[in-house]
């Protein structure tokens, strides 16, 4: 597993979004027409790609200086899929999408994919994966080794999908439980070097008996091919100043860690514990911190921002304003059971569509 450099913190996102029908359902036809339009008229912003899920679409921006260029080329790729009559929802999993409606793409890579995991494919997830460039090997994992501590405030901050079913699922965080359903995701392994790291990557590889390490899907891993550390942990965001605010904080939280790396690796077991509070109760908790210490959510969210915001640039700190208005403002999980309180599941629905392709 060879580390291509990836320069100098650039960061690029893949936002995944549902597509949906007029009333705001899952879309029942494939969405590989749909990708080879949309491929062209994006070729110059990013990259359109069908995904895992018969309903679902990704596009991966390209390589960008700062979060305010990324939040551009997603305004421009939403925009395109607007135009094209399709509509969209970004949001962990869909509010109302039925339980074992997981119609798959079927291309080899998928049909692979949906053999081997059956029914824990249960509903379409959607994610919003960030990516950071770092220079070497070393930097990649003094990057991996920070994210992992914080890993959890990332999940926090973006948890939006309390609703599965039709129901409430009681989680802010409902695509969280189905992706820690999955082999070979969830909380990152505590490794130390790059040796380390590409030893126990190629032994899960061979104990999976899966074709490569791009099937191996913790919360936060390296891609080496690409020179990035990526953050998969987060859902997808409606908003584009969300989005803009998470890939600052995670920007300069990688900044941060490869400038003055950790010293403290905070035990698996206990980030699991992390991970299972901010998937139930988002941002209104508490975790343990690497000094040992519990503290809110909140509270440490704030330091985290602060943190990114002395590694960035004037310029790419802005962006950080986005977290901050998260923070001091209503959550997206909160957002969506007022909503619903207020007008059923439709409100929640139209809200989400509506903010989608707005970019709100």
């Amino acid at each position: 597993m060879r580390f291509v450099p990836g320069g100098e913190f650039k960061v690029g996102v893949e936002d995944e979004l549902l597509l949906v029908d007029a009333g705001n359902r899952l879309r029942p036809t494939p969405a590989t027409p749909l990708v080879e339009r949309l491929a062209i008229e994006c070729r110059d912003i990013g990259t359109v790609t069908t995904e895992l899920y018969a309903a679902e679409i990704e596009f991966a921006t390209t390589v960008c200086d700062d979060a305010d260029a990324v939040a551009a080329r997603l305004r421009a790729w939403r925009a395109a899929l607007g135009r094209t009559g399709a509509s969209a929802v970004a949001a962990g999993i869909h509010p109302v999408g039925p339980f074992g409606d997981a119609r798959l793409t079927e291309e080899p890579r998928y049909e692979a994919i949906g053999a081997s995991l059956a029914g824990l494919l249960r509903t379409p997830t959607a994610a919003l994966q960030v990516h950071v460039g770092v220079p070497d090997a070393d930097a990649a994992i003094a990057a991996y080794r920070g994210l992992r501590n914080h890993v959890a405030v990332l999940s926090a901050l973006a948890a939006d999908s309390p609703f599965w079913h039709g129901r409430d699922s009681g989680l802010a965080s409902a695509r969280w439980a189905v992706i820690n359903s999955y082999p070979r995701g969830g909380v990152p392994p505590q490794v130390k070097s790059w040796d380390e790291y590409v030893a126990l990557a190629e032994a899960v590889v061979a104990a999976a008996e899966v074709p490569d390490h791009s099937q191996v899907w913790w919360d936060v891993r390296v891609q080496p091919r690409l020179g990035t550390v990526e953050v998969r942990v987060m859902d997808a965001q409606p908003s584009l100043r969300t989005i803009s605010g998470l890939v600052a904080l995670v920007q300069g939280l990688v900044r941060h860690a490869v400038e003055q790396p950790c010293t403290v690796d905070v035990p698996s077991a206990v980030l699991g514990e992390n991970d299972f509070r901010v998937a139930r109760h988002g941002l209104e908790t508490r975790i343990v911190e690497p000094d040992g210490a519990m503290r809110p959510v909140r509270e440490v969210a704030c330091n985290l921002v602060a943190r990114a915001r002395c590694a960035l640039d004037d310029g790419q700190a802005e962006a950080l304003d986005g977290v901050e208005r998260l923070l001091s403002g209503e959550p997206d999980y909160v957002r969506q059971r007022r909503l619903h309180a207020e007008g059923g599941m439709e409100a929640v629905l139209a809200d989400l569509s509506a903010r989608t392709m707005r970019g709100w």
